[in-house]
């Protein structure tokens, strides 16, 4: 542990879990809706100075679609979940858990046209808790991100990644700001 990060009386977190799940598949099409549970004791909570919570309970739910059509694919999901403090005797019982959004949605649409491809995905986290108290409240944000492809030969491709393109600022924890924009480009070769 690096000075004054982490915490050595850490124990192993316990669970248990489950999901009920729907999916139908037909026509280049599908669509899924999963509801999950997960239980914690022992859970692990996030920051420089994690400690053990005795109680912990994440619910969700999850929509996907996905759908091919001629030379376009869209994917898009919907996740919300409500992670809370479950210990009872805490005072932060019922409190969202730390750094987690209840709310992420994302849609990714991409075009191909023999070697060329090209995409874009958009995703949306609502708003998050920094602390266990729920008082440090840090913004939701929405990010763009373009990629392009072409195919060399079949295990070579050209890539050109441009991430957060509007230079959106935020934050995913107190002063821990996510990359602005970006660009990549790679030569990638796929080993067979």
């Amino acid at each position: 542990y690096y000075p004054s990060f982490g915490n050595p009386l850490l124990q192993p977190e316990k669970g248990r879990h489950a999901e009920l799940g729907l999916q139908w598949t037909g026509d280049g099409q599908q669509a899924r809706v999963a509801y999950y549970e997960h239980r914690y004791r022992s859970f692990i909570t996030a920051g420089p100075q994690p400690i053990n919570l005795p109680k912990a309970r994440i619910n969700g739910v999850t929509l996907s679609y996905g759908v091919q059509w001629r030379q376009f694919t869209l994917d898009a999901s919907l996740d919300h979940t409500d992670p809370r403090n479950d210990t009872a005797s805490s005072a932060n019982f019922e409190k969202l858990l730390p750094r987690r959004a209840k709310d992420t949605a994302r849609v990714a649409v991409s075009w191909q046209s023999g070697p060329l491809t090209l995409g874009t995905q958009v995703q949306a986290r609502s708003h998050r808790f920094d602390d266990a108290a729920n008082a440090s409240r840090l913004g939701g944000f929405t990010t763009v991100d373009l990629d392009a492809r072409w195919a060399l030969r079949p295990d070579l491709a050209l890539t050109l990644n441009l991430g957060n393109v509007a230079d959106k600022q935020a934050q995913t924890a107190l002063g821990y700001d996510q990359p602005g924009r970006s660009a990549l480009l790679a030569l990638r070769w796929t080993m067979k």
